[in-house]
């Protein structure tokens, strides 16, 4: 397993992070739990509440996803605090190198400048997708105990304070 050469970083999404984040491919099973990161994208294009977030290794788009601050996410949380944690995905060529856990152990500093209203941070993560809810596990987030039925499935509700 190559391991992190360059830093991780978060940045909002730009034009000349675009195609790269078009050449981004994922397991045809990853696909069932979250999307690739040009159709999120123009989602946001659409939706002000929606900010795009690219995830860099140096210069590199390695990851996307999006900060959804919609009404979506009063099915996560009551807080009007609340932001939903979506389309989280990591450039197949790059999976198993630790970059999901660093650049979301980067989310703390990168809402607090881009989206310092926001005290939490909520997602779902399918019950079938065990590596995901790990990953994010070990980042800080927390299991709320919480499901919701998603478009694949039971999701578990987890959850990381700002």
């Amino acid at each position: 397993m190559k391991k992190i050469k360059d830093p991780v970083s978060l940045t909002k999404v730009a034009s000349h992070h675009i195609e790269s984040l078009r050449e981004f491919t994922l397991h045809k099973q990853q696909l069932a739990f979250t999307s690739l990161p040009v159709p999120a994208y123009e989602k946001c294009l659409l939706d002000h509440k929606r900010f795009p977030v690219a995830i860099l290794e140096g210069d590199l788009p390695v990851g996307f996803f999006v900060l959804d601050q919609g009404t979506d996410v009063l099915a996560y949380s009551q807080s009007s605090h609340a932001v939903l944690l979506r389309a989280f995905s990591i450039n197949l060529p790059h999976q198993g190198r630790g970059i999901a856990k660093a650049s979301l152990q980067q989310l703390k500093p990168f809402m607090n400048t881009h989206l310092p209203h926001c005290r939490e941070v909520v997602l779902g993560v399918n019950q079938n997708n065990p590596t995901a809810k790990k990953v994010y596990l070990g980042a800080g987030f927390r299991d709320t105990g919480k499901e919701k039925i998603g478009r694949s499935g039971p999701m578990a509700i987890l959850k990381v304070l700002i």
